[in-house]
């Protein structure tokens, strides 16, 4: 398994991918210039710096503390930690229901923001502990969506439109066990919110050659699960049922083996 190269070689790729330069970088991120150079000649860039990148980069502010393999703050985190995983149930809705995208994120965005939950901080799990690679990289940055093993790979199959693939080799794929594709980094990419280009630029995996469609409603699935951060597990559910409720409201626009069977549903 090939390491990823240090931050600044990354950051130096994503400023060349849109054709700008230190002193823009520097410009947009209202800092000194010898600052970004001093981190693209390999120092340690400080924390405040990363959030400065992200709106200059066009990058979420989280992300960039991932991409540099700093611990994502606690109020860029997800809101809840016990949601982890938890945005994997509606992956079945956003794939197959009618319409169902922009009305459930529609549903999303009207939720009120609540208060961080008070929870003690549990400390990552050896599984959840990937190495520096393309794969880590990857399951990382999955993991800052509250998107568990088993719900990457039912959106990778259902939006990425990619083979079916079992929890655990998601996870093989992160601890680089299993080869992370080209084919595979772009079944990732629709539902990331992260450009391909991007990703191929920060893990080095050529995308050249052709690549199948992935869902048509893919960007806003993306978008979607991005904004599912900010709300509860509680909250979660709640998006859960209306899309369940969606769900037996358009049956006789689904297929029948895609219809509900549950019992006291009209």
């Amino acid at each position: 398994m090939e390491t990823l190269p240090a931050f600044g070689v990354q950051l130096m790729r994503l400023a060349e991918l849109r054709d700008v330069d230190v002193k823009f970088l520097a410009g947009r991120a209202a800092v000194p210039e010898p600052v970004i150079t001093a981190v693209l000649d390999g120092d340690e860039p400080d924390p405040s710096l990363l959030r400065r990148l992200a709106p200059a980069l066009g990058l979420h502010a989280s992300d960039v503390f991932v991409i540099a393999g700093q611990r994502v703050p606690d109020d860029l985190a997800p809101l809840d930690p016990a949601a982890a995983g938890d945005p994997g149930w509606l992956a079945w809705p956003l794939t197959h229901l009618p319409r169902a995208v922009p009305e459930l994120h529609r549903f999303v965005r009207s939720m009120p923001q609540l208060p961080r939950p008070q929870r003690p901080a549990a400390p990552t799990p050896p599984y959840l502990r990937y190495p520096n690679g393309a794969g880590g990289l990857i399951l990382r940055l999955l993991h800052n969506r509250n998107l568990s093993w088993l719900a990457s790979a039912k959106y990778l199959y259902g939006i990425g439109r990619r083979d079916i693939l079992s929890a655990s080799t998601i996870g093989a794929i992160g601890h680089g066990r299993m080869p992370l594709t080209s084919h595979l980094l772009t079944g990732f990419a629709a539902f990331l919110d992260i450009p391909s280009r991007d990703l191929s630029a920060l893990t080095g995996i050529d995308l050249t050659g052709d690549h199948p469609p992935t869902h048509p409603d893919a960007a806003e699935v993306a978008r979607l699960i991005w904004n599912a951060r900010r709300l509860t597990t509680d909250q979660l559910q709640q998006v859960h049922d209306r899309a369940h409720s969606i769900r037996h409201e358009r049956a006789d626009e689904l297929r029948p083996k895609h219809r509900c069977s549950c019992p006291g549903r009209p």
